[in-house]
């Protein structure tokens, strides 16, 4: 909208929360029609560009729509999956012609897909386009890979879907999946995470394998219940001695581990739920990194509705939901980051559970107004704050199935800085030769707002130098621990980074001998 520029540069300096509101309304008397955020940001960049203004970071951040996307370090993509069939038989799950099992067509992400119809491609461009029109960096990005049993879908089209997203957000065609991902090591948009989402009793070492061959550094699992009774109840097809297999070959590989809970379920009650998340939680064989915490909702056409219709199952009210979610964030451990609280499912198909989608927003209110604070990693990122002074490190011992852990931080005053978990496996035949007699890295991550790579003059926590610290600390636990090697299960677009730090690439990691 050129019509924006005299304006904006006769205003700029005068802009601000309040005012904002003021200047659209002079810019539709101006031009009839009223400006987006997005618009006016356009303009700002153009006026910069041509040094016709100074820039401004508190006008770039008053502009930048919903700048919480991108405080957490990284810029997240859901991009999703063709329609495929699920071998899951679950009561709860839904089933929309022309949609992933599960997935419903008016949730933001799979409506942005099924309009692109599931091509990843421009599902990535869309999503490109809007994030920086909107005042979002997008040089460090993490693929979420959504559609349902990610393991289920033939392996030639993994293959070409990975190959499509990575080239894409390259820039260019590259002849293979490998050389795609070479290219985005030096890439200007780097991918530093991908996720897939599966279901614990398709987790063998052939997937495990494939996924590594992929890039995929996190999977989201499908628990739903931790309790065998509920599970043979919602026909959910696999038992929690399974899922705590799965976590192990998960983890012994460095792959980051994302449950889905389910609370509210048919067969469980407040109490129940509450005991299923402490043995999610203390059980050895579990301790997930992540959680998705989806409350069950009734939708029509499912085998759960048939049972409520029939008055055999009888969701939560929303009071009684918010007080169960409380409890459960309660007692969410510091080495866990809870993803969501909720689905964002559309009203018109809940016929009975909740239907609030910013039940969270509500639960962080009254949190505030009783005077405790979620100790999970999400709830103590240091998200916009300046970096003004060095945080503490900490190191918090975790013991689990198959291996032992440290999950190593940097704190102060109650926010999160840097993290890193470094995993000491017992197994002395790893899956893959290059994990042999290796210390294993799951995972790296530096909080705040994102920081474009050649920024050195942020005022922000990223390029700091927290995770070289973080990684000398990992590698001196690891040599007094007895290892010879440390691994880290690095994204491709971070290889270099860890090159940086004396790591060399060998087979689907980066390694480097402790001497």
């Amino acid at each position: 909208m050129s019509d924006i520029l005299p304006l904006l540069l006769e205003y700029h300096t005068k802009l601000d929360a309040k005012s904002l509101y003021a200047f659209k309304k002079l810019c539709v008397d101006r031009s009839g029609k009223v400006p987006r955020d997005s618009d006016i940001l356009a303009g700002y960049r153009e006026l910069v560009t041509a040094g016709k203004i100074k820039p401004d970071n508190a006008l770039l951040k008053l502009l930048t729509t919903r700048s919480v996307r991108t405080l957490s370090g990284v810029t997240p993509f859901a991009v999703m999956t063709k329609p495929y069939v699920c071998p899951g038989l679950c009561t709860f799950c839904p089933l929309e012609l022309g949609m992933p099992k599960s997935y419903l067509s008016d949730e933001p992400a799979a409506a942005r897909a099924k309009q692109m119809d599931f091509d990843p491609k421009l599902q990535i461009q869309s999503r490109l386009t809007q994030l920086e029109e909107t005042g979002h960096d997008t040089d460090k990005i993490e693929l979420i890979v959504i559609g349902g049993t990610f393991s289920n879908y033939p392996e030639s089209y993994k293959r070409e879907f990975f190959k499509a997203m990575i080239d894409t957000i390259n820039g260019e065609v590259s002849e293979t999946l490998e050389s795609a991902q070479i290219k985005n090591e030096s890439a200007t948009r780097r991918i530093v995470g991908i996720s897939i989402e599966t279901r614990p009793d398709w987790i063998d070492e052939k997937e495990v394998k494939l996924l590594r061959e992929l890039g995929v550094t996190k999977i989201q699992v499908g628990v739903q219940a931790f309790d065998e009774t509920i599970l043979k109840r919602i026909k959910r097809g696999h038992t929690l001695d399974r899922v705590g297999e799965a976590t192990r070959l998960l983890k012994d590989a460095g792959i980051k581990v994302c449950y889905h809970f389910m609370p509210n379920l048919p067969g469980s009650n407040p109490e129940l739920d509450k005991q299923m998340a402490h043995l999610m939680y203390e059980d050895p064989r579990f301790k997930p990194d992540f959680v998705k915490i989806y409350p069950a909702q009734v939708i029509a056409g499912t085998e759960m509705y048939n049972e409520w219709q029939r008055g055999e199952f009888v969701p939560y009210s929303d009071e009684l939901l918010k007080d169960v979610l409380k409890d459960l964030k309660k007692i969410t451990p510091p080495f866990v980051r809870i993803d969501r609280l909720v689905r964002d499912i559309s009203k018109k198909w809940v016929a009975a559970g909740t239907k609030a989608t910013n039940m969270r927003q509500y639960i962080h209110e009254e949190m505030e107004k009783e005077g405790w604070t979620c100790k999970c990693i999400r709830c103590r990122e240091v998200k916009a704050r300046d970096y003004t002074t060095m945080p503490h490190l900490c190191d918090l011992f975790i013991d689990t199935l198959g291996g032992t852990e440290h999950l190593l931080t940097f704190e102060l005053d109650d926010k999160l800085y840097s993290l890193l978990r470094l995993r000491l496996p017992v197994s002395l035949t790893p899956q893959f030769d290059e994990l042999k007699g290796a210390a294993i890295i799951r995972e790296l991550h530096t909080y705040g707002k994102t920081v474009v790579h050649d920024d050195k003059n942020s005022t922000k926590t990223q390029h700091r130098g927290l995770g070289k610290l973080l990684m000398a600390k990992a590698e001196g636990i690891a040599k007094d621990a007895g290892y010879k090697k440390i691994a880290v299960i690095s994204s491709i677009g971070t290889r270099d980074y860890y090159r940086k730090l004396g790591y060399e690439r060998e087979g689907l990691y980066m390694t480097k001998k402790l001497v």
